[in-house]
Parts: structure tokens; sequence; C-alpha cells
């Protein structure tokens, strides 16, 4: 496996099993980090934000498997899920106010993003394309 889709594989899956776990612990109350801090806000409680964030790692996990397997696709979801964990964090800081952990996971994101961008199905984001041709016998 190539240093860049080890990198994308890696980063999605550690973005999959952290985000469904915050996101479950919101849904579930294992994490209460108090309403109040949702005063003002478009949510009475942590169900959306729960479910949003537990999105966001299932499509990060899924992205990380169809990385390991170099399925079409991977690369695509997995800048989907990059986006979708800035986006999460954004609105977090708007909502909530900033915590250092917001940055980490909207730079992750971002570099999932990045990471997509450059990283071909099944290679190196610097392997030259490749071609089949089939012939038919007369």
């Amino acid at each position: 496996m190539d240093a860049g889709r080890a990198a994308l594989v890696g980063s999605t899956a550690f973005l999959g099993l952290t985000a469904v776990a915050g996101g479950v612990a919101l849904l579930t109350g294992v994490i209460e980090p108090g309403l109040e801090l949702l005063d003002g806000s478009p949510f009475d409680d942590y169900v959306v934000p729960g479910l949003s964030l537990t999105r966001v790692g299932m499509l990060s996990a899924v992205a990380s498997a169809l990385g390991w397997r170099r399925a079409a696709g991977a690369a695509a979801l997995a800048a989907i899920a990059g986006a979708g964990i800035v986006i999460y964090e954004a609105v977090e800081v708007a909502v909530i106010g900033p915590h250092f952990l917001q940055a980490i996971y909207a730079a992750l994101g971002l570099g999932i993003v990045a990471l997509a961008a450059t990283t071909r199905r099944g290679g190196s984001p610097h392997a030259p394309p490749t071609m089949t041709i089939v012939t038919r016998d007369s």
C-alpha cells in the first residue's frame, strides 16, 4: 500500500472510530456537555448533533474500508466525510464556542480532503493512468 493511500485509510479509520464513539456518547448521555451550551442555538438537545457526528463517522469508516480494498469511490467518500467533519466543527464552534479538539478535528478533515484529492483508486497519486486494450478474435 502506497503512503498516500495508507494515510487516507488510516485517517478515515481514526475519524470513523472516534466520530461514531462521540456521536453515540452524545446520543446515550455518556457525554453530557450541558444543555445551557445550546441556549440560543437551533438545538434543544444533543440528538441532532449526535446523529450528525455518528453519520460523519460512519461515512468515514466506510471510506476507510473501501480504501483498504482499493474500491472505486473510496476517495470521493473520504472527501465527503472530511468535509463533513469540517462543517460539523464549524457549527459546533458557532453554537458552543471554541475548544482545541475542534481545531484538531477540523485539521484532520481538511487533511482527509487533501489526501482524497491526490489519491486515485488503487495506487499512488503519482502513478500514470492505466489502460486496458480489449481485442476481438475473428
